[in-house]
C-alpha cells in the first residue's frame, strides 16, 4: 500500500467528538445558563450547538432570549459560565474516547508531532491535553481569534504551528466541517464513523471508530 509519496510527520487531531464526547456537558450547560437567564430553550437550539464555534455559540445563546444579542455581555457571560462549567466537567471525569489515550501515547513514542485543533476553549483543550498525558505539541483553539471550520484557517494554523506542510500531516476529524476545513488544506483526513462525508473525495478515508485508527494507517492507507 503506497502513502501517495507523502511523508508523515504529524498528525493533527480535532477534540470533541474525536478525542472525547464533551458535547452532552455543552448542552447540560448550554440549557440551565440560558434558562436561568430567562431564555427559552428549543432541542434544534441545542442540536445546532454540537460543533459551534464560540461566536456561534453566542448567537445561539442570544436567540433563547437569553441575550439581546450576541455581541451584548449577557451572552458573553452566559458563555463563559458554560465554558467554566464544561472545564471543571472535563477536570472531575474526563469523557476520554475510548483508544485516546493508547493512540496519541503511541504516536509520541513513535515521534510523530501531534497538535490539537479544535473550537473549543483553550482552558478545556489544555484539561484534555492533560488528561490525554500532554503529549501535544500545542493547540489551536476557539480562543485563537480565528474563523471557525469549515473554514482553512484553523487546520492552516496547526500546521504552522507543528512548522510542517500538508504532505508531512494528517487530520482525525468526525464533522463534515472540520474535514471541510482540512481538504481545503489538501490534508487528507481519517473521518471517525458515519457515511463518508464527502464520497467522491479521494483524500478521506473513513474507520468506524477511534479504535481503528493505528500508526500504519496514519502513516500509510489511501483510499
Amino acid at each position: 500500500m503506497s502513502n501517495g509519496g507523502r511523508y508523515v510527520r504529524g498528525v493533527l487531531w480535532d477534540m470533541d467528538g474525536t478525542l472525547i464526547n464533551s458535547q452532552p456537558f455543552w448542552d447540560e450547560a448550554f440549557r440551565r445558563r440560558c434558562e436561568a437567564a430567562g431564555g427559552t430553550v428549543t432541542d434544534a437550539q441545542v442540536a445546532a450547538l454540537e460543533g459551534a464555534s464560540i461566536r456561534r455559540s453566542r448567537e445561539l445563546i442570544a436567540a433563547t432570549g437569553a441575550a439581546p444579542d450576541p455581541d451584548d455581555a449577557a451572552a458573553e457571560a452566559i458563555f463563559t459560565g458554560m465554558a467554566a462549567d464544561v472545564e471543571a466537567a472535563v477536570k472531575a471525569s474526563p469523557p476520554l474516547v475510548p483508544g485516546a489515550r493508547e493512540i496519541t501515547r503511541t504516536l509520541l513514542e513513535i515521534g510523530l508531532a501531534q497538535v490539537i485543533v479544535t473550537q473549543s476553549p483553550r482552558a478545556i483543550v489544555e484539561a484534555v491535553a492533560h488528561a490525554l498525558g500532554d503529549v501535544f505539541a500545542g493547540a489551536v483553539t476557539g480562543d485563537d481569534g480565528l474563523p471557525g471550520k469549515p473554514d482553512q484557517a484553523p487546520y492552516a494554523a496547526g500546521m504552522r504551528l507543528l512548522g510542517l506542510s500538508e504532505d508531512q500531516c494528517v487530520v482525525v476529524e468526525d464533522s463534515a466541517t472540520g474535514a471541510a476545513s482540512a481538504r481545503s488544506n489538501d490534508l487528507r483526513v481519517i473521518q471517525i464513523g458515519g457515511s463518508k462525508h464527502f464520497p467522491g473525495d479521494p483524500g478521506l478515508v473513513v474507520v468506524p471508530d477511534l479504535a481503528a485508527v493505528t500508526p500504519h494507517l496514519l502513516l500509510w492507507a489511501e483510499p
